[in-house]
Parts: C-alpha cells; sequence; structure tokens
C-alpha cells in the first residue's frame, strides 16, 4: 500500500471518529463556537492545533505501547492509579456515546425519512456491530467512504452560503449568543470540545498507532485530520453564526441547506447519518474491546449493541445535551496526561 494512501486512510479515520452528530448538525459547532461570535473562530483555531498536536501524540503512543484498547495509552498518560479511574470514565462514555448516536440514526429516520424511530435504531445498530466485527480494517474502511463525502457536502453548504452572503458580511454579522454557550470563555470552550473528542477517540487512534506503526504516516495523518476538522468548523462557525438566531435548531446544517433543493436536504440527512454511525462504529469498537478482555469478542459486540438499543428509547437530544459538557470537564485529566507526555515523544 503506498504511503499517501496509508496517510489518507488515517486522517479520514481520525476525522470520522471525531466527527458525529454533533458536528455533521452543526450543533456543537453552535454551542462551542458560534455562540461566541468573532471569538469563536479563535477558539476553532485553538482547538485545531490542540486536535494536530494530541492526535499525533495518542497515535504515537498507541505505535510505541502496541496498544490493542484505550487502556494502555491511558495508564502510560495519567499513570496506573488515575489510569484506572479515567479507563472506567471513558469506558461508561462509550458506552453512553453509543447510545447517542444509535438515538440519533432513529431521530434521522424518524424525522428526515418518515420512518419509525425504532427501525432507525436497530438499523444504526445492526450496521455498527457487524463493522466492529471486522475490526480495525473494518473501522477504516467505512470511513474513508463516509469522511469525504461529508468533507464535500460541507464545503458545498458553506461555500454556497457565502457566496450568498459575501465572506465580509458574514463575518461582520458574527455575534456573541451566552445563552448558547457552554463556557463563560471562548477558550474554555475549545478546550472543553477538544477534550471529551480526543479522550473518546482514544478507543481507536491507539489501536490505529499500533495497526499502522509507520511514524512518518501517523504525523502527516494525524496533521491532514487534524486541519481538516479545523477547517470545517471554521466553515460551519462563519456560516451558522451568520445565520443566528434563526439557525439554532435542532440540526443548523440542514437548515442552511433549506434553501437548496430535496435532493440536497436528502443527501446532507443520509450524510449526517453515515456520520453517526462512523461515530458509533468508534465507540463500539473501543467498548467491545474493552468487554472483549472478559468475553469472547463476538458476545462483547453482542451485548454492547444490545446496551445501545436499550439505552436509545430516552432520545437523541436529551442523551447529548446531558453527557458531553460533563465528559469534558472529566476529560481535561487525561488531555493534561497527553500533554505531559507529548514533550517526550521526540525522545
Amino acid at each position: 500500500m503506498r504511503r499517501e494512501w496509508q496517510v489518507f486512510r488515517v486522517a479520514t479515520t481520525y476525522v470520522g471518529t471525531v466527527v458525529g452528530a454533533g458536528f455533521a448538525s452543526g450543533q456543537e459547532t453552535l454551542r462551542f463556537f458560534a455562540a461566541y461570535g468573532r471569538f469563536g473562530l479563535a477558539g476553532v483555531a485553538v482547538a485545531t492545533a490542540l486536535f494536530c498536536l494530541f492526535g499525533i501524540t495518542v497515535m504515537e503512543l498507541g505505535r510505541r505501547l502496541r496498544a490493542r484498547t484505550h487502556r494502555e495509552v491511558l495508564d502510560h498518560a495519567c499513570g496506573p492509579r488515575l489510569g484506572r479511574v479515567m479507563d472506567v470514565a471513558i469506558t461508561f462514555f462509550l458506552s453512553a456515546t453509543l447510545t447517542v448516536m444509535v438515538a440519533g440514526g432513529g431521530a434521522i429516520f424518524a424525522q428526515q425519512f418518515g420512518a419509525p424511530y425504532a427501525l432507525g435504531t436497530l438499523v444504526t445498530a445492526l450496521l455498527t456491530g457487524a463493522t466492529i466485527l471486522a475490526g480495525m480494517r473494518g473501522i477504516m474502511a467505512a470511513n474513508s467512504i463516509v469522511v469525504p463525502l461529508l468533507t464535500t457536502a460541507v464545503v458545498f453548504l458553506v461555500a454556497t452560503s457565502l457566496h450568498d452572503l459575501g465572506v465580509g458580511p458574514a463575518f461582520s454579522q458574527l455575534a456573541p449568543h451566552p445563552a448558547l454557550a457552554p463556557a463563560r470563555s471562548w477558550w474554555m470552550a475549545a478546550l472543553l470540545y477538544v477534550s471529551y473528542n480526543l479522550a473518546l477517540s482514544i478507543s481507536v487512534l491507539g489501536p490505529l498507532g499500533a495497526e499502522v506503526g509507520n511514524r512518518r504516516v501517523l504525523l502527516w495523518g494525524g496533521t491532514l485530520g487534524g486541519l481538516t476538522l479545523g477547517l470545517m468548523a471554521a466553515g460551519m462557525t462563519l456560516t451558522v453564526g451568520a445565520h443566528l438566531p434563526e439557525a439554532a435548531v435542532e440540526i443548523p446544517m440542514l437548515y442552511l441547506s433549506r434553501s437548496h433543493s430535496q435532493v440536497v436536504q436528502w443527501f446532507y440527512a443520509l450524510i449526517l447519518w453515515a456520520e453517526i454511525y462512523t461515530t458509533a462504529v468508534a465507540c463500539a469498537y473501543g467498548f467491545a474491546g474493552r468487554l472483549g478482555q472478559l468475553w469472547r469478542y463476538r458476545e462483547a459486540v453482542v451485548a454492547t449493541i444490545c446496551l445501545a438499543l436499550a439505552g436509545s428509547g430516552f432520545g437523541f437530544s436529551q442523551l447529548l445535551a446531558f453527557f458531553y459538557p460533563l465528559f469534558g470537564l472529566v476529560a481535561l485529566v487525561v488531555l493534561a496526561g497527553l500533554m505531559r507526555r507529548s514533550w517526550r515523544l521526540g525522545s
């Protein structure tokens, strides 16, 4: 396999692991960046740099430790005792986020396609289980298809919106909306955003580093992945922020798509569901990997999917609003440990 293709697959796996329902819907961008007006773009810049730095750090630790799950990376970054505590926390939140994603799949089916909510949760859960049974190769293959489609869809919506508004007028319309913000300061919101996304991504990025094994590929893949996340977030912040408060809805990016045809709206809805699926795959892989140390892997996968289906009954928006900010605070401990380790990777 050519090195350029390996870099591409690492980058798309990274992006697909971080990007989920919250990002693809525009809801995360709305709250963590656009809510701060022009300072939200500064928050995007900080988050982009941190995604590049810590994405590379986690994958390089995974390569060195030959990590099979997030546990090896956590023990190395936080120490054995605190690592055990964070292992329990991340394992719990992997399960919670998987449940959020399965619920999100049901919500998309119900709201956009007019299908039963239960059918959407079942299809999302079963496809997720089938993918993780194929291991890391299945995850990389899924992201190699979905992430370029999402990037294309986001760039199209952002570009057409900015063409209609103009970049200068869009920037001038950015204004703070404190009621939507998860933290008082823009830099704290950016830090929380990176911390919870990165902590959940360790379950895939650590084993990915061990699977790829090539340091240069991980370096360029992590950099490309982080920059892609930052560029998409910047464009979405500018366009969603320029349409506030009208765009402060359940799915802001679908609000932006209303100026286009039904075909475009349905296409973006499909892409949104696909991103829900890739994030569900990442979380299920990490959670089943931990259960697999107690049971057989296939049994762990079945248990993981059943738990997610049971929990999805609480609903998408309620689950997301409760768990994401909470885990952002908890995950700051992991970010601090990774920061300490990042200075030693050059040795």
